[in-house]
């Protein structure tokens, strides 16, 4: 089965990195959640997510629950 490496920045309001990861942790291997640095007058708190996975449409549905996704990069293999 093919693998996809997903690295993006998810737009948050009300989530911990922890309650992120937990979330996702089920749906592939190699995950990282990395609080960025919060922009002036920015409404919430961004977060970069690199994972591998076999199916990156079920990571980007779990995502899209917590928040706005940005700045996708999807890479094969």
């Amino acid at each position: 089965m093919q693998r996809y490496r997903l690295e993006f920045i998810l737009n948050v309001f009300d989530e911990s990195s922890g309650a992120l990861h937990n979330s996702l942790a089920g749906f592939g291997q190699d995950l990282r959640v990395i609080e960025m640095p919060q922009e002036a007058k920015a409404k919430g708190r961004s977060f970069q997510i690199n994972i591998s996975t076999e199916d990156p449409t079920v990571i980007f549905d779990a995502c899209a629950q917590f928040g706005r996704i940005k700045s996708v990069k999807v890479i094969e293999g």
